[in-house]
């Protein structure tokens, strides 16, 4: 899911971060990032316990711009912005700010009503990170309901 998010996201977003300094032969790289930095920060975030901050975030229960944890993802993603394709401090900002929460929102509008179904998170984000045995991500979901 996440994989198609991002590819029918290149177009609108794309002009955006055109719009705040990223050059069209850079937008892979911007994109590639951002998928990184998303599910890096899911998989610190489960494997250190907070499920629930994942949870919240997808079911409706946390704002995008109130969660803690979009908000270590846009800092992570500067931050990979400044250091692997060496933005400015600045633009690196403006360009996550921009992007993970237009990210996060495709996401939700992709997640029904109800919420996400504990066994469908992991596969709507399409990470192999996060399989595994009992006491991986999926493991301690379905430990939860």
């Amino acid at each position: 899911m996440l994989e198609s998010i991002i590819q029918s996201s290149k177009i609108e977003l794309g002009k955006k971060l055109a719009e705040n300094g990223v050059a069209s032969s850079q937008m892979e790289d911007v994109f590639g990032l951002a998928k990184d930095s998303i599910l890096s920060n899911f998989k610190s975030s489960a494997t250190g316990g907070d499920l629930d901050g994942i949870l919240n975030l997808f079911n409706g229960k946390q704002s995008i711009s109130g969660s803690p944890l979009v908000k270590n993802i846009i800092s992570d993603y500067a931050g990979q912005l400044i250091s692997k394709l060496g933005f400015s401090t600045n633009t690196a900002k403006s360009i996550s700010s921009i992007a993970i929460p237009f990210i996060m929102n495709m996401i939700n509008k992709e997640t029904p009503d109800a919420g996400i179904p504990d066994n469908d998170l992991l596969s709507m984000l399409g990470s192999s990170a996060f399989a595994g045995g009992k006491n991986n991500v999926l493991g301690k979901l379905k430990n939860l309901f």
